[in-house]
């Protein structure tokens, strides 16, 4: 029964400034962010997991080192492939004025066709989000089956099929991104999801197609964000 849980990083200087951070350094969760966060992870229907990886970026590695310290992770690392889109030259600038960019309506129907000005295409960062996800996926029921195997010929009669978690801690797109191939949406219509800052989604992988349990959900409400469910560029 492998289960992921999407844990989206907290809330950051970017997000009450309206900056789209990308992949510029330097951005951190604020102590309002912090405090939602903490709040939010007692909600988890999970304390123990297989594994905690996380985009490399400093707001991600601040909510996974808040995350390590209310769950029980086997193991915890940055990866690359969570990393935020690279927004290029639209890092840094606000959202406000990115709305009046042609690429911008593009970006909201077309996702698929988007590519960001000196960045990378909005495809090619879910591609990477995804395959890392299967990967992972992959990786548990391995375990699974391992443990399974090994309570067969130590004769354990426990009931109950064993069961591994996982928890990927990323940016409002890429989870996007991760939470429509799951459901088998099209890339095009990613910006219907959205997910709050601090939030978790959990899908679970255990049977032939996945299943969304759970899409962010926050003990912080909606005064953590201008929008209803936050999310990446909307």
């Amino acid at each position: 029964m492998p289960v992921i849980v999407l844990l989206r990083h907290g809330v950051s200087s970017a997000n009450t400034a309206g900056i789209l951070a990308g992949r510029a350094p330097g951005v951190s969760l604020t102590d309002q962010g912090v405090s939602a966060l903490r709040n939010t992870l007692r909600m988890l229907p999970q304390q123990r997991f297989s594994r905690l990886l996380h985009s490399p970026l400093l707001r991600c590695e601040q909510t996974a080192q808040i995350a390590a310290s209310t769950i029980a992770a086997d193991s915890v690392a940055a990866v690359d492939d969570l990393i935020e889109v690279d927004y290029g030259e639209w890092t840094g600038r606000s959202l406000k004025e990115l709305g009046s960019e042609e690429l911008w309506k593009t970006v909201l129907e077309r996702a698929s066709q988007a590519r960001f000005p000196g960045g990378e295409s909005i495809a090619e960062a879910a591609d990477r989000a995804v395959s890392r996800v299967r990967t992972v996926v992959d990786e548990l029921r391995t375990e699974e089956r391992n443990e399974e195997e090994q309570r067969n010929r130590s004769g354990d009669d426990r009931e109950g099929k064993a069961s591994r978690w996982a928890m990927l801690v990323s940016h409002g797109d890429i989870i996007k991104a991760i939470i429509a191939d799951a459901l088998g949406m099209p890339l095009d219509d990613f910006q219907r999801i959205s997910v709050a800052p601090g939030s978790f989604t959990v899908i679970d992988f255990s049977g032939p197609q996945p299943v969304l349990t759970a899409m962010s959900v926050t003990a912080a409400g909606l005064s953590e964000g201008s929008t209803p469910g936050g999310g990446g560029l909307r």
